[in-house]
């Protein structure tokens, strides 16, 4: 992999879970191996048990029993926010709760517990096989790997940015001012082009009403009072491995080099954060 985001060298044993609808990525981060060398694999995600399985394999194939800490994020496979209203309703909740609480942070977003987020049994499971588990939903470790590029941090300063993940089922969009999270988009993957960019126009707008997007099948929004300073978010990093779908959108970005684990990096990005924050 070529990276093209910070990432420090490993000083213990990290073992990275990022688990999606139909597969999940595996990363461990190894002391003194190179960041661009680190193990990695992507597996069939069927239940929670294979990936715990393929993560013991990984694990033992480096000589290891289990890790120092084990970073997980998930948006979950069945979830209610998938299959109800009153589920996208819910998690659009949580969304609000997290933004209120870490004041858009999104390091200040991983968490030891995560009751009523989707990647709650992932953490769950991992932390009984492995120990000590941190975990965060899969819309911030996206951000986090967007953050993770200098390019990005710095224009953030200047004006609002956004950051669009795309892939196989979900297109999440986070507008960002001076590195915190302001509002966000949750819609599926099967939205055309031409509606996404609409909804995208308002919610930059501040004017895109969270019932819209969830009658149109998506999970919802947040926008909020945004500053004049962000002078409307226009500056937008596309990631994910579905980007090329929104080709001319934006600018296309890949901060390690492999769209299937690019938020594996955001969490280790986001874990060097955290421990910045709290020092």
């Amino acid at each position: 992999m070529t990276l093209a985001m910070d990432v420090r060298e490993a000083a213990a044993p990290v073992l990275v879970l990022d688990c999606g609808m139909d597969s999940a990525a595996l990363l461990l981060a190894l002391p003194g191996v190179e960041p661009c060398a680190w193990p990695c694999r992507e597996v069939p995600a069927a239940s929670d048990g294979q990936v715990l399985d393929a993560a013991r394999a990984l694990l033992a194939e480096n000589g290891l029993e289990r890790p120092s800490l084990t970073l997980v994020c998930s948006m979950g496979r069945h979830s209610d926010a998938e299959t109800s209203a009153e589920g996208r309703a819910a998690r659009m909740a949580r969304w609000r709760e997290e933004l209120r609480v870490s004041g858009g942070a999104p390091e200040a977003c991983l968490h030891e517990d995560m009751p009523g987020w989707e990647a709650a049994p992932l953490l769950d499971a991992v932390k009984a096989a492995f120990g000590p588990a941190l975990a965060a939903d899969s819309g911030i470790a996206a951000v986090l790997a967007a953050l993770g590029m200098e390019s990005l941090r710095d224009r953030s300063w200047g004006e609002g940015v956004t950051v669009l993940f795309a892939d196989a089922a979900h297109t999440q969009a986070f507008v960002l001012f001076r590195e915190k999270i302001l509002g966000l988009y949750e819609g599926h993957a099967d939205l055309s082009r031409e509606a996404l960019l609409a909804d995208l126009k308002e919610l930059r707008l501040n004017w895109l009403p969270d019932e819209q997007v969830r009658a149109a099948g998506g999970h919802g929004c947040i926008c909020g009072d945004f500053p004049a300073e962000a002078e409307g978010f226009r500056p937008t990093w596309i990631l994910g491995p579905c980007r090329e779908a929104l080709k001319g959108a934006g600018r296309l970005a890949s901060p390690c080099g492999d769209a299937r684990f690019e938020r594996c990096f955001g969490l280790l990005y986001g874990l060097a954060r955290r421990a910045e924050a709290q020092a």
